[in-house]
């Protein structure tokens, strides 16, 4: 109910400029409400896989805050030309124009060379693919997020997070498989369960982890440096797997 206001649709009766405005308004409020004091930057969605087409990368449709606006963008299919070298995905959004109906914001999947450096491009995922091989979003270890054939790479990817974007939340969940694994700290073991409960994990909270782990002042840190200190803590993040949950290795101090 928006301002104690809940239209009621009937038959016989007639369809109320109101109760349209209440169709429009009520589902975007609650959004904008929800991500209020959240950055500009993703909130679901925008995953990157091969397609089902030979020879094709497919991103999903997704969601993300940008300015103050919540916006969904529609997925897309691309044909792959280029293999053998990075390649970025990115979403591009353009300048914003209005008219007497309607506040037009446009926006453009694109995949290509260049990376993500603009104020109005927003990283997706990067990955460096083989011809003929299919494009790999699971990973075997917190390494492998790393890995550069093949391998779907999203530890730059800014997720909207509290006052400033924060990392994927994917990132995490794989740290936090790797924390569970080895420590028994009951401090990792409190952060590796929120990293997988939580939706997003903000910024600040990882920074706090690394520098009560390093016993080190806060520092802040950009995404890309973040996920490499997180690794630091991790060293037997290159053990795959399938060997962690056989319950090998040492415990982290």
């Amino acid at each position: 109910m928006r301002n104690g206001f809940f239209p009621l649709f009937t038959k016989g009766r007639v369809l109320k400029k109101e109760s349209v405005e209440y169709l429009r308004d009520f589902p975007y409020d609650l959004a904008s409400l929800a991500h209020e004091d959240y950055s500009d930057g993703i909130l679901f969605g925008f995953s990157i896989r091969s397609s089902g087409e030979e020879n094709c990368i497919y991103v999903s449709k997704g969601a993300l805050k940008y300015h103050g606006d919540i916006i969904v963008v529609p997925g897309n299919t691309f044909e792959m030309t280029e293999y053998g070298e990075f390649l970025f995905t990115k979403l591009v959004i353009g300048k914003c124009s209005e008219t007497q109906d309607k506040k037009i914001l446009p926006m453009e999947l694109k995949i290509g060379r260049s990376e993500a450096r603009a104020a109005n491009e927003i990283e997706l995922g990067r990955f460096c693919l083989n011809s003929g091989a299919i494009l790999r979003c699971e990973y075997d270890s917190f390494s492998d997020l790393r890995t550069p054939e093949n391998t779907l790479d999203i530890t730059h990817v800014p997720y909207a997070g509290y006052e400033a974007p924060t990392l994927h939340p994917r990132v995490l969940k794989e740290y936090a498989q790797a924390v569970l694994a080895y420590s028994q700290d009951p401090a990792d073991t409190a952060f590796a369960l929120m990293c997988l409960n939580a939706g997003v994990v903000h910024k600040s909270s990882i920074q706090w982890h690394i520098a009560r782990k390093t016993d080190r002042r806060y520092e802040e840190y950009t995404l890309p440096v973040l996920y490499e200190k997180l690794e630091e803590l991790l060293p037997q993040s290159g053990i795959k797997k399938r060997e962690r949950q056989r319950g090998r290795g040492p415990s982290i101090v």
